[in-house]
């Protein structure tokens, strides 16, 4: 179909639009990082509702047990909390054509190469967002208008999640070894905090888990540095006890962990602490297929993500994490459009959902890791 003569034919590119470069963009997006692979393109499509409700894993029921004849049977009900509540969230994109630029790119191939270069820039702004966005923003818990993220950047105890001078000492206790005394709402991977409507402060079934590769090694330093995460003991990384010691803490029989994101940096020392014989690739195929390196640690793959922050290393059980979508709002097109106090053409791309968990204490992070080599 020709889109232009002298001037642009409006409907004809946005018909071009959505029918054929917005499948590739929607495909970009979901093989931008090793999360969106994992969670984003899977997501369970709804078709409205005010809120999102998702059912929660939680703590045994303690009204169970033994008894014989005629003994008096516990009937406390069970904890009362049996749901989360969550926000639903939107993003969009602009896709904006100038009266200059039309005027300056009529004829079909000129068309067509704006409207590429157009749509590379909003693949490029929407990758970056649910690329960040995913792991938290600024130095508090997520805005108001944002999805929930894995990790925050506020203070956890009296270390700040995100800085490499960071103290670790005050965590290293038994009682809270893998937990996070930090108070970072809507954050997955947090303690004390609000997280879809549920307070971990009245509920501890609902923390995450959460250490340091600084206390782990017990050391006194406030980061880890790559010479001691590469060291060894008994023919072990020094990084890979800190990792069993993780993975351990989040394993109930077969419910363990499925993917550890990390920095670069991080992927490599684990990398470099394998024995030729002994390094066996990831086997996740979806992430294969987008592109992504990865390798093996017991039953979980180990990636590296360019968004994750430095010096800390991901635990996650995607079987409790998912993303909730609109169906009419899955990265859907709205075609150009002209606005009245501008010489321009718009169009837009919209999604609505948001990222839930139903199972924080199966989530953990390890901190206080190097940002560099």
């Amino acid at each position: 179909m020709s889109v232009s003569s002298t001037t642009i034919n409006w409907d004809a590119l946005s018909s071009l639009t959505r029918d054929k470069f917005l499948p590739v963009l929607v495909d970009n997006i979901f093989n931008s990082n090793p999360l969106a692979v994992k969670l984003l393109k899977n997501a369970e499509l709804l078709d409205g509702g005010r809120k999102i409700i998702t059912p929660l894993e939680y703590a045994k029921n303690s009204a169970q047990g033994f008894y014989s004849g005629y003994d008096v049977l516990d009937t406390t009900p069970s904890d009362p909390v049996t749901s989360a509540v969550w926000d639903w969230k939107q993003a969009y994109a602009n896709i904006s054509i100038s009266g200059e630029e039309e005027l300056k790119n009529s004829g079909d191939s000129m068309v067509l190469s704006l409207l590429k270069s157009k749509m590379g820039n909003a693949e490029r702004s929407l990758k970056d967002l649910f690329g960040t966005k995913l792991f938290g923003s600024g130095t508090a818990a997520p805005g108001s208008n944002e999805i929930t993220a894995l990790c925050g950047q506020g203070v956890v105890a009296d270390i700040d999640v995100r800085t490499e001078t960071a103290t670790v000492d005050s965590i290293s206790s038994d009682a809270n070894l893998f937990h996070a005394p930090g108070a970072i709402d809507n954050c997955i991977i947090g303690y004390n905090r609000s997280l879809g409507g549920v307070n971990s402060s009245s509920y501890d079934w609902w923390d995450a888990k959460f250490t340091s590769f600084a206390v782990l090694n017990g050391g006194d330093a406030d980061v880890a540095t790559w010479a001691e995460l590469t060291s060894t003991t008994n023919g072990v990384s020094d990084i890979a006890n800190t990792m069993t010691r993780m993975y351990g803490a989040l394993t109930i029989g077969s419910d363990q962990p499925d993917l550890i994101i990390c920095p670069q940096n991080i992927y490599d020392a684990y990398e470099s602490g394998l024995q030729a014989n002994k390094r066996f690739m990831g086997t996740d195929a979806g992430l294969a297929d987008a592109g992504f390196s990865t390798l093996k640690f017991k039953g979980a793959d180990v990636v590296a993500d360019s968004h994750c922050p430095d010096g800390v290393m991901l635990f996650l059980n995607t079987k409790y994490l998912d993303f909730k979508t609109h169906s009419k709002r899955n990265f859907s097109f709205q075609d150009f459009q002209k606005p009245i106090n501008q010489d321009a053409r718009t169009a837009k791309i919209f999604w609505m959902g948001q990222l839930v968990c139903t199972n924080p204490r199966m989530q953990g992070m390890i901190v206080g890791g190097p940002s560099g080599y």
